[in-house]
């Protein structure tokens, strides 16, 4: 992807990935940028009882990210050619549901990011970000956390100053590090 004008990461950006399974898993990676008090990164992960519906589970992640926030999402690759052309036209692509957060959160800003999840697999793999799943959380869940960190990344590496890229990639390899210190004695 070739981005023409980087710019500063926002200051509160939320990086939403949901893993659709029969209890579905999502995970919101919150990511906070401060002058005075540093970077800041959180992980939110949740499983979703197989009867609740989207739109309760859009609600309900709408609900954890903060007031203003920057909301990261990720779209599925527009369908080829012939498909797209295929359709009838009043016939729309459905929204993936991080997306939809927008209709319940009107002060957030939503930026979509076109990725598949082999390419968000691809990137954990190469930054070693691990889909741990156990006794405290669900295979889907850790899918959703991985990918919601490989999401980042991508939007940190494709829009970002580079001086700001490179800091705030070395303060998230610190914060991973601390997060497996942290579960290792758990």
């Amino acid at each position: 992807m070739i981005v023409g004008r980087r710019r500063s990461h926002p200051h509160v950006l939320v990086s939403v990935c949901i893993e659709r399974g029969e209890t579905p898993g999502a995970a919101l990676l919150l990511v906070r940028t401060d002058p005075s008090n540093g970077e800041r990164f959180e992980l939110d992960r949740r499983s979703f009882g197989s009867g609740e519906t989207q739109a309760e589970i859009t609600r309900s992640i709408a609900e954890r990210i903060p007031r203003d926030a920057t909301v990261l999402s990720h779209t599925r690759r527009m369908p080829d050619h012939a498909q797209r052309h295929s359709a009838l036209p009043h016939e729309l692509l459905a929204p993936y549901p991080p997306a939809l957060v927008a209709r319940y959160r009107p002060d957030l800003t939503t930026i979509c990011h076109p990725c598949g999840q082999r390419e968000l697999a691809e990137l954990a793999a190469a930054y070693e970000i691990v889909a741990e799943s156990g006794p405290m959380w669900t295979t889907l869940e850790a899918r959703a956390s991985r990918d919601a960190q490989a999401l980042w990344l991508i939007f940190l590496w494709t829009h970002c100053r580079p001086k700001q890229r490179d800091w705030l990639a070395s303060a998230w390899e610190a914060w991973r590090l601390i997060e497996r210190a942290r579960n290792a004695s758990i």
